[in-house]
């Protein structure tokens, strides 16, 4: 009998692909590694330290945000910082004190590289934000801060830019050293407790700079913007002042008050303002 070569062929030469697929087809027989964490983790996704009470105590440097609104007790601080290079976010919330708080935020000696944005500070016993005479290059930006007994900021060698500063029983601003920025800040009604030489922005130091401020409304013995005697070579230019019963501006010798906006601006730039 005959073999069917047509049949036979087929068939063998579909035996040895099957055979060649079974040899070389199947890859590497060995087990991969465990699979890699594709999930980021919590300080990855929000690398801040979160705050949601008052008393907190900073000691570490790094990011911290609010959240939610925190109100404070007697006897302490809002958020106290004790270490250098902080930013703090208040992310929209308010720090708010009770009769016979500190300060909102105490920075605590010489500690340098602080940031404060983002949010109200009101009603504690000290100031809202306190750099204190000794802290450097503090930043403080787009905060409310209105009601305290003392001041609303203080600070040395600090950038206080895009605040609106109501109604604080000392000074709305006060700057306590040399080569600080105060711009763009919005104050009203600041002094309320008749200190003496209050003023809405005050300027014990020199080689400062303010502008662009918008005051109104400073006390009875109150002055809008005040540069007192022993202080020199400050730059004081295009801010408005006015309403101030004592003095709008109050600029001793020694500094340059530039164009600020009242008829004080005919007086000798070098001479003592009283307006």
């Amino acid at each position: 009998m005959k073999t069917n070569a047509s049949i036979i062929m087929p068939l063998i030469m579909s035996g040895f692909l099957a055979t060649a697929t079974l040899a070389f087809g199947q890859g590497s027989l060995i087990p991969p590694g465990a699979p890699a964490q594709t999930m980021k983790s919590l300080d990855q996704v929000q690398p801040r330290t979160p705050i949601a009470f008052a008393g907190y105590g900073i000691y570490l440097p790094g990011s911290y945000y609010l959240t939610t609104n925190v109100v404070g007790f007697a006897g302490a601080n809002g958020i106290n910082i004790i270490c250098d290079n902080v930013t703090i976010d208040l992310n929209g919330f308010t720090l708010q004190g009770v009769s016979g708080s500190q300060s909102g935020i105490n920075i605590s000696g010489a500690n340098t590289n602080i940031i404060v944005r983002n949010g109200v500070i009101r009603d504690w016993g000290g100031s809202g934000v306190n750099g204190g005479l000794s802290s450097q290059n503090l930043i403080a930006a787009h905060l409310i801060v209105s009601g305290n007994v003392v001041n609303g900021i203080q600070g040395n060698n600090c950038v206080i830019s895009d605040c609106s500063i109501q109604n604080n029983q000392w000074n709305g601003i006060a700057v306590v050293g040399n080569g600080s920025s105060v711009i763009g800040n919005t104050l009203n009604g600041n002094n309320s407790a008749n200190h003496a030489n209050g003023a809405g922005i005050l300027i014990e130091g020199s080689n400062n700079r303010i502008e662009d401020n918008h005051v109104t409304g400073s006390s009875t013995s109150g002055n809008g913007i005040a540069v007192f005697g022993g202080t020199a070579n400050n730059i004081i230019i295009r801010n408005s002042v006015v309403g101030s019963v004592a003095n709008n501006y109050s600029i001793a010798s020694g500094n340059d008050p530039g164009p600020i906006g009242t008829a004080a601006t005919a007086a000798s730039p070098w001479a003592n303002i009283s307006h």
